[in-house]
């Protein structure tokens, strides 16, 4: 399993790889990084285990098995011809082969070598020419165990035995060379795990991968996209249209900006309002009731600033100056500012770009003194007002390009 998964993360990795050098997207680091960390630590297990598999290792068997092997008679003498350190170490414990000549109670001596991780204090028992006992297997006699710790009447035939000394084996046995278990999958097994590290890693560019096979878009604009001009040009996109989203003049965000507002004042008198992009200015009564003015600032319909007012009203002037949000319709803006670009006779700027102010003013000519919407529009060469009542209604406008209906009213 673990081979498995490790030729699954490398899978990934190469993956990923392949899709940042061809995309030129860096964001294909945050794949690319866990997967070799990942790699790194599977590697060592990997190895580890594949060692591990091939020592083929030999253990003294338990005091059961022994008791089983000592009443089958299937314990030995045996010889040590040799004894040699294989290169690997477990905890800090040589693994070395043993050659041994063991005579069996029936049948000819033979040699055989064992596999073993021996106690560097187990060293010196087992050097060339000591006699020592072995376990062999009821099933493959060849198969022998050492026996460090034999019942005390072998340990004291080992010492006694002199013609184990002498004996000379018939055979030689030599267990197989073992495979490593990374051999024991098979093959198909690999290459799904592969296919399946490839595509997983692959998944956030699918949709990628769907246009370039439509052709609906090219290697090239894919790694236009992931580059530097690409991405400052992607998001600038993006918050164009956020900003766009979030504007005053777009769906009910004015209306739920002055909502807000009115919470923010405890009422619903205010003395003007500027709306103008994703942001709403106000000044209002510090306080319901209050001739003192705050200033209110709101951007994407939540409070961003409250400060009072830097020049106060007149007391006696406060109540005529304020007029009741809930008579304002914010929804009728849009139309107004086109109604305005079609009076001035001016392109002007877009919604993202436009200002609105809503006051109490004078209606000109007269002593009378309305809420109004007051929407000026502009452009390179010439620039008109227009002021509608909150039903709509043409109040007076101005200036505008020559020939226009604004630039007529002004004549």
């Amino acid at each position: 399993m673990i081979r498995l998964l490790f030729v699954a993360v490398l899978g990934a990795l190469l993956a990923s790889l392949t899709a940042a050098l061809l995309s030129g997207d860096d964001g294909w680091t945050s794949m690319i990084l866990p997967c070799a960390i990942a790699l790194s630590v599977l590697l060592p297990v990997v190895l580890i285990a594949k060692t591990m598999s091939g020592l083929r290792l030999t253990r003294s068997p338990d005091p059961s098995a022994l008791a089983r092997a000592e009443a089958e008679g299937r314990l030995a003498l045996a010889r040590i011809l040799r004894i040699r350190r294989t290169g690997t170490e477990i905890n800090d414990q040589p693994v070395c082969d043993i050659d041994l000549v063991v005579a069996p109670s029936s049948g000819a001596a033979f040699e055989v070598r064992v596999r073993r991780i021996v106690d560097i204090l187990e060293i010196p028992r087992l050097q060339p020419g000591n006699v020592v006992v072995v376990a062999l297997d009821g099933q493959a006699p060849s198969n022998v165990a050492l026996v460090l710790d034999p019942p005390p009447a072998w340990a004291e035939r080992a010492r006694e035995d002199d013609d184990i000394r002498r004996v000379s084996p018939s055979s030689v046995f030599e267990a197989p060379a073992a495979r490593s278990s990374i051999r024991r999958i098979p093959a198909p097994f690999y290459a799904v795990a592969l296919a399946l590290g490839v595509i997983l890693a692959l998944i956030p560019a699918y949709p990628t991968i769907a246009a370039l096979i439509a052709g609906e878009t090219t290697l090239d604009d894919v790694r236009y996209e992931s580059s530097y001009e690409g991405r400052s040009e992607r998001e600038q996109s993006e918050r164009l249209a956020e900003e766009a989203a979030a504007n005053m003049f777009a769906g009910d965000n004015a209306q739920k900006a002055l909502d807000v507002l009115a919470a923010e004042i405890g009422g619903t008198q205010v003395d003007s309002l500027t709306f103008w992009g994703t942001r709403l200015s106000a000044t209002a009564p510090s306080a319901p009731g209050a001739t003192t003015y705050d200033d209110i600032s709101l951007d994407r319909g939540e409070v961003t600033n409250r400060t009072a007012t830097s020049i106060q009203p007149d007391p006696a002037d406060v109540a005529g100056k304020l007029f009741d949000l809930s008579a304002l319709d914010p929804s009728m803006m849009p139309g107004l500012i086109a109604q305005a670009k079609e009076l001035t006779g001016l392109e002007g700027d877009p919604l993202s770009e436009q200002w609105v102010y809503v006051s109490v003013r004078y209606v000109a000519g007269t002593d009378t003194r309305v809420p109004m919407f007051w929407i000026p529009i502009d452009d390179d060469y010439y620039d008109g007002d227009v002021y509608f009542t909150f039903d709509g209604a043409v109040v007076s406008m101005d200036g505008g390009a020559p020939g226009s209906a604004a630039f007529e009213a002004s004549e």
